[in-house]
């Protein structure tokens, strides 16, 4: 009898071994798929950041063309108008010449 015991008691060990490696296969797939979901979740949250630092750049990018495009068309108002004054005197110059000439 003492063969037979030792045969059920290998069989039971081998059946809670083969529980125990069940339970292990269970716990590693729930940790791949937990590992998964986070992998997931935290490329999402990177291709979030990384839209949003795109949308900033191209935000801060228009604001400072605007920033540059009102530096020059001020800068050409402002020589515009130098430029308008200046020819107002040669013109105001000219006519009073011809004037001068024309007119005793």
């Amino acid at each position: 009898m003492g063969g037979l015991g030792l045969i059920k008691a290998l069989a039971e060990k081998e059946k809670e071994l083969l529980a125990r490696l069940e339970a292990a296969k269970k716990e590693a797939e729930a940790l791949r798929a937990q590992a998964l979901r986070e992998a997931e979740a935290l490329l999402q949250r990177a291709e979030e950041e990384a839209m949003a630092l795109a949308e900033a750049y191209r935000k801060r990018e228009a604001e400072e063309t605007e920033r540059i495009l009102l530096r020059y068309q001020e800068a050409a108002k402002a020589e515009s108008e130098r430029i308008r004054k200046a020819a107002e005197a040669r013109l105001d110059q000219a006519v009073a010449l011809a004037l001068g000439e024309v007119l005793p």
